[in-house]
């Protein structure tokens, strides 16, 4: 198994070997190794005869289950799981709109930046030419999609971002993360994204964080770094995790980072909802690109070793991962095979498989 870039820094600059490191350990490698491994083995012994995963939201589910193995490290050139691989994407894309669209009925939005992420995190890698400018060509049209949706109404606390659906009027900020992810992939695979698209999509996202210092607002020390679905509410660790990941993936206000760690800190992953893969699927992703800004592991070590063990100690013996209580009810209805990939792309994050895991 790789590790990743930074961890062999850290481990050659004399970080402390202590228990708090337990993510570096060869013990802890090898066990994760095998969870991986075996959720692995159930998402390729359960893709549909077509190409697709999943029986409900097949759009998503598939983006998922292609970035799970990507993440891993699996391929489209690979010799043995490659060819499941292209299959899930080109089914996806033969069932994309010509508009650029490539999500569900259901959370239409949402599932479309996963999809256009896979796309930007598949930009180079086809097996040959022909599939290399069917990518970049899904990818394109789907960037072009989200900058078309996007909310262009003024005031940063409640707009820039994206609705869950064109029906809703309120910008979700995790529905606006992930096109956020989205996006920096595409930088990452040389895309040029609008600078105001981003700007706009970056202040609405953290202006939700209980910041002590903007403005005259009071609330609860308790509350302080952390972010609310709108932003007046209470801080939840759903949005504070999402926050955290776009602050730390665009490098961001290094003192609005350390408020949301501190937040997180006090709220540790349990095995609960109400949507537990998608927190902790943000929430490691913000860990980590803070700890590589600072130079200080200690936050994300920790929060990865508790998620780890909760995570293996919950996997069932087909290699499959289930549905926490208290999730909502969206996740419950789609099952193992959404539980399954989100998991494996929280257990891979250090691996910088991914556009979107890379130091930022």
């Amino acid at each position: 198994m790789r590790l990743s870039l930074s961890l062999l820094v850290v481990l050659s600059t004399g970080f402390s070997q202590s228990a708090d490191f337990e993510v570096r350990s060869k013990e802890f490698l090898k066990a994760r190794e095998r969870v991986i491994q075996s959720g692995l083995d159930f998402l390729w012994s359960n893709q549909n005869a077509d190409g697709s995963f999943g029986q409900t939201q097949t759009h998503l589910q598939s983006a998922l289950a292609v970035l799970a193995q990507l993440s891993a490290g699996i391929t489209p050139s690979d010799p043995q799981h490659g060819p499941g691989l292209v299959r899930a994407y080109r089914w996806l894309f033969s069932h994309s709109g010509e508009d650029g669209f490539m999500g569900d009925t259901d959370f239409p939005h949402e599932s479309h930046a996963v999809g256009g992420l896979l796309a930007a995190c598949l930009l180079g890698m086809g097996v040959d030419s022909a599939d290399n400018r069917s990518i970049a060509r899904q990818a394109d049209r789907a960037l072009q999609y989200s900058l078309k949706i996007q909310n262009q109404a003024v005031g940063a606390e409640y707009f820039g971002g994206w609705t869950p659906n064109p029906k809703v009027k309120v910008n979700d900020r995790m529905v606006t993360a992930w096109h956020l992810l989205f996006f920096r992939a595409m930088q990452y695979g040389g895309r040029k994204v609008p600078k105001r698209s981003l700007t706009r999509a970056t202040a609405f996202v953290a202006a939700s964080q209980k910041d002590p210092s903007e403005g005259a607002v009071q609330f609860d020390k308790d509350d302080m770094g952390g972010f609310s679905y709108d932003a007046a509410g209470l801080p939840v660790i759903s949005v504070t995790s999402a926050g955290l990941g776009v602050l730390a993936l665009y490098d961001l206000s290094e003192s609005k980072r350390k408020l949301a760690v501190e937040w997180l800190k006090s709220h540790p992953p349990l095995w609960y909802g109400p949507i537990f893969y998608q927190t902790n699927f943000f929430g490691a992703r913000g860990l980590l690109h803070h700890a590589r800004l600072s130079g200080d592991l200690q936050a994300f070590d920790r929060h990865f070793r508790r998620i780890f063990h909760t995570l293996k100690e919950h996997q069932n013996p087909d290699g499959s991962f289930p549905i926490p209580p208290g999730n909502a009810e969206n996740s419950k209805v789609m099952g193992k095979t959404y539980a399954t990939p989100m998991a494996l792309l929280i257990l891979n994050v250090d691996r910088e498989m991914l556009p979107i895991d890379m130091q930022p």
